[in-house]
């Protein structure tokens, strides 16, 4: 039977855990709702694999070809809500507030924040991504028409794993 992935139920985030850790991912208690998802945002792509492909002189036809980079997962997706906590989660940096006001300062240098991903759909399925690379930035058209939209860039990194190597895991409803 056919198994079909769709909608987006949630977008959460954790701690990456130490590389000996069975399971890799966090416990469903060690994971966090980030904001809601901008209707039709995420993507889940892979990038194009590298090969090299080996020639002999006889022949114009490759005898063989090897892949020298994976292409890697990405998730990308947007969000609407721009409270400074949740915007210091992706992009670094800091929130705080005084009870009137919350503030978001951003970093002084930028780096992708190193976190656990895991994208549940509306159909049940799980994307599990144990480390990943996290880049978010601020990219919009903002007036009377528009919200301020947060864009967060997720690539599936090697979790290090000496007891499990999967630098994502899909689990499906069977």
């Amino acid at each position: 039977m056919a198994e079909y992935i769709y909608g987006i139920a949630s977008v959460k985030y954790g701690t990456v855990e130490p590389c000996t850790t069975v399971p890799l991912m966090p416990a469903a208690t060690g994971m966090t709702q980030w904001a809601y998802t901008v209707k039709g945002s995420l993507t889940i792509s892979e990038d194009e694999s590298t090969t090299t492909e080996f020639f002999v002189e006889e022949t114009t036809t490759a005898v063989h070809s090897i892949v020298t980079d994976a292409g890697q997962l990405k998730v990308t997706w947007r969000a609407y809500d721009i409270t400074p906590a949740l915007v210091a989660v992706m992009k670094g940096g800091t929130a705080s507030g005084n009870g009137v006001y919350n503030y978001y300062y951003g970093p002084d240098t930028v780096e992708a924040q190193e976190l656990a991903l895991e994208v549940t759909t509306t159909d049940g399925s799980v994307f599990a991504i144990p480390k990943a690379s996290c880049l978010g930035r601020f990219d919009s058209v903002v007036g009377r028409e528009n919200l301020l939209e947060m864009e967060v860039v997720a690539t599936a990194l090697d979790p290090g794993s000496t007891v499990e190597k999967w630098p994502y895991r899909i689990r499906t409803t069977a």
